[in-house]
């Protein structure tokens, strides 16, 4: 019988780790434009480290979909259409509703009672244009049904959907803020509140919808195509 083998344990903040949690977040926040080709040799320079921790950076978000690559023009950031768009709420929904059917066969009275906090901050956040807050806000309340399912495989995939989501906003003139995003989050914490499955589940596929079609609107009132901007990226990375 052979040994069982001596591992050294590997530490989570490898360079290749930073340089990914970096890129995800300029991603996620907007800093590229829709349609920037993104370079090894160029991201290198600019983070100044070498290109293999960038390259390890750029395969990770292609595998979670907020890069892509093309033949001809290589590794870029997505032009989001609306088929994305209906895509991305098409995973979410089925992602949510699966949550929701688990969550409300047990006790809902905390997570209601946490739903509802974060329902007075978007309303707070709101009520100031503070939309960036709002957009937090509405990804954490979502998050905490899936999470609430017990499920932490199901929690690992809605993370990325979430992240796609973000960057989704990012990509089409920022977070879609309405009024009445307020009153939906309230009624989807009364309808959990109450169990009533099928009247949350009609309410999300109708604030997913709605969405859906907000953000429709704001891609073709701003736009996404682009060459790129200019960003500054910060050295204080560990050689």
């Amino acid at each position: 019988m052979s040994e069982t083998p001596v591992i050294d344990p590997v530490r989570r903040d490898t360079l290749g780790a930073i340089v990914t949690d970096r890129l995800r977040e300029l991603v996620i926040h907007g800093r590229f434009e829709p349609g920037t080709q993104l370079s090894e040799v160029d991201l290198a320079a600019r983070f100044g480290v070498s290109r293999g921790p960038i390259r390890e950076a750029l395969q990770h978000l292609l595998q979670e979909g907020l890069l892509r690559r093309d033949p001809r023009r290589g590794i870029s950031v997505p032009v989001v259409s609306d088929e994305d768009v209906a895509d991305l709420y098409f995973a979410r929904e089925t992602i949510e509703a699966a949550a929701l059917r688990v969550v409300m066969q047990g006790d809902v009275a905390a997570l209601a009672a946490g739903l509802r906090e974060m329902v007075r901050g978007m309303e707070a956040g709101a009520a100031a244009q503070d939309w960036a807050r709002v957009a937090d806000l509405d990804m954490s309340f979502h998050a905490s049904v899936v999470a609430a399912a017990g499920s932490p495989r199901l929690s690992r995939i809605y993370a990325g959907i979430i992240d796609e989501t973000r960057a989704c906003f990012a990509m089409t003139a920022r977070y879609p803020g309405r009024e009445d995003l307020v009153a939906e989050h309230e009624e989807l914490a009364d309808l959990l509140e109450r169990r009533d499955v099928p009247a949350a589940l009609a309410a999300l596929d109708a604030h997913f919808a709605t969405s859906i079609r907000t953000l429709a609107r704001h891609r073709r009132v701003a736009g996404t195509e682009g060459d790129g901007h200019e960003i500054e990226l910060d050295r204080e990375l560990p050689r």
